[in-house]
C-alpha cells in the first residue's frame, strides 16, 4: 500500500457514513490535485469495528416483543 499524506490546504470537502451491515464507518475526502488544481482526487478511509453478536441482538428483540404483550 502506498502511504498518502493529505495536505490540509487542498481539502475541498468530506463526508462520513455508517455502513450497518459491515459495522464500519467510511470517510471520503475530496482534495485538489497538486499537479492540476482543476482536478479533484477522492480519498476513502474505512474503519471497521467489532459489533455485537447478531444472535444477542435477535435474543434482545424477542425479549422486548414478549414484554410488550
Amino acid at each position: 500500500k502506498k502511504s498518502f499524506k493529505m495536505p490540509g490546504s487542498n481539502l475541498i470537502g468530506s463526508a462520513t457514513r455508517y455502513i450497518s451491515g459491515r459495522n464500519a464507518v467510511q470517510t471520503v475526502y475530496w482534495i485538489r490535485a497538486t499537479e492540476n488544481p482543476q482536478k479533484l482526487v477522492k480519498v476513502s478511509k474505512t474503519c471497521t469495528f467489532k459489533g455485537p453478536n447478531p444472535s444477542w441482538k435477535l435474543q434482545e428483540k424477542l425479549e422486548n416483543k414478549v414484554k410488550e404483550f
